[in-house]
């Protein structure tokens, strides 16, 4: 993995095990890239369903304000209050891809904006409805939609926690999206509740590549504790988080 990740003017490095002088070296070599600004070193691993993280400053501009184009997209966000993950850029493009342009389309965890807005980009589907629990992610969310000269109607933003805003009176979906954080809680129950029979679910599970089985089987008991049926039609390692543990994406067909 490489040790350090680039957020649009902002780069931010892993310091483990290197000198002040090694990491101020790699500071200055990443600020000879025309684009990047700024230099920070993360300094605390993500934090809990917000996934915040604290830096430190090294060299460059002093900020903490990222803007980011991917996709043919642009995004501002705070790098150390709203969880953004680069890396994810190609999974975000291939996901959009698999959405038709009739789906009505959940995204849970949204973010600031990342997943909704890049599928409203490529597919426009017919309605994206995206819920976020963090009120700074959301305000930047809004900025988002207007720097990509979304239309509100066309993307609809829910403040709040998906235990409480994924209800019946939100309607089904045939397309959702759960970009989950790497917490214990599955969440596939409030997944189901917004969907029926032939939806898909692009679910984030995070686990050692040995215990990938295991996941898969956890998911099949929730849903049938639940009386629902579910496939699983594929399953892609995105990313490594740590040594022999993946982020996957498990795509997941409902059947009743």
């Amino acid at each position: 993995m490489a040790d350090y990740d680039i957020l649009g003017n902002i780069a931010i490095i892993k310091g483990e095990n290197k000198t002040e002088e090694e990491k101020l070296n790699q500071a200055k070599k990443l600020l000879k890239q025309p684009s990047i600004k700024t230099v920070l070193e993360k300094s605390t691993n993500i934090k809990g369903r917000l996934r915040t993280i604290k830096t430190k400053f090294l060299a460059g501009e002093k900020t903490l304000i990222a803007i980011h184009k991917e996709n043919t997209c642009v995004f501002k966000f705070n790098v150390e209050t709203c969880y953004f993950s680069p890396r994810l850029s190609n999974e975000r493009k291939l996901i959009a891809e698999k959405i038709k342009k009739s789906d009505r389309v959940l995204v849970m965890f949204a973010g600031v904006g990342v997943f909704p807005i890049v599928a409203y980009k490529y597919k426009n589907p017919k309605k994206i409805i995206a819920i976020e629990i963090s009120k700074e992610c959301c305000k930047y969310f809004q900025e988002n939609i207007r720097l990509n000269k979304v239309s509100p109607y066309d993307i609809e933003l829910i403040q709040g926690d998906v235990k409480k805003k994924v209800t019946k009176k939100l309607g089904k979906f045939n397309f959702i999206i759960m970009a989950r954080p790497n917490l214990k809680e599955t969440f596939l129950k409030y997944g189901l509740t917004a969907s029926k029979k032939g939806t898909k679910i692009i679910y984030h599970g995070f686990c050692r590549d040995e215990k990938l089985s295991q996941l898969t089987k956890q998911l099949k008991q929730e849903a049938k504790k639940l009386k629902r049926k579910i496939k699983i039609e594929n399953i892609v390692p995105i990313g490594e988080i740590a040594p022999f543990k993946h982020r996957f994406r498990i795509e997941i067909k409902v059947l009743n």
